[in-house]
């Protein structure tokens, strides 16, 4: 996980038993003593935004997916790879609809595996959840209606290739998310695709 908000942490470190909010205040700052985070507020309410430095990427990692190091990605995209991180331990933990999870593909490894379709263009997924039967659904980290609209249109043409979708959606949105759902799952969409929806 190149990002992810303080609050996650207690679920990434100790899934079994969440640590409390002082041994993940005290985690993080192991982790920027020894340079490998930053930690920041970047978005109201969800805490601080902790983000690998380069020297923390290099740890996990001799390259990054877009060539970019970790210092250069934009807080944006760093907030998006926190939600990511949020939807994945999310998914883990609970599964989704009926299906337990059995693994993930990071959009970085995404990225290096179908190197050729990022490069065109393509839809780059949030993730890959690898679910029971070997179903591979793909993640979509919704924050905005803007973004779930976006969503809506890309549905008929990651269908083909992803028949199950994964919408993880703010609390405000879920709403609007199932209806898109319902859509799907009528074929009034002009997709196929399952959609499930879940809360961040």
């Amino acid at each position: 996980m190149g990002a992810i908000f303080e609050i996650d942490i207690q679920f990434l470190v100790s899934p079994k038993q969440p640590l409390s909010r002082n041994a993940v205040r005290s985690v993080v700052r192991r982790w920027e003593k020894a340079g490998v985070v930053r930690a920041e507020p970047v978005l109201a309410g969800e805490g601080r935004l902790v983000r690998l430095t380069v020297e923390g990427a290099l740890l996990v990692s001799d390259d990054t997916a877009d060539g970019l190091p970790a210092a250069a990605e934009t807080p944006t995209r760093s907030v998006r790879h926190a939600l990511a991180s949020r939807a994945r331990l999310q998914i883990e933990r609970s599964g989704v609809s009926d299906l337990q999870a059995h693994g993930w593909v990071s959009e970085r490894q995404w990225r290096l595996e179908n190197a050729a379709t990022a490069a065109a263009g393509g839809h780059v997924p949030h993730g890959i959840a690898l679910l029971d039967g070997g179903v591979g659904a793909l993640v979509h980290v919704t924050r905005t209606a803007v973004e779930l609209n976006r969503l809506r249109l890309l549905l008929a043409d990651i269908d083909r290739q992803y028949p199950f979708v994964i919408a993880a959606v703010p609390s405000d949105l879920t709403g609007a998310a199932r209806l898109l759902a319902t859509a799907s799952a009528e074929g009034s969409s002009g997709s196929s695709a399952r959609l499930e929806v879940i809360r961040l």
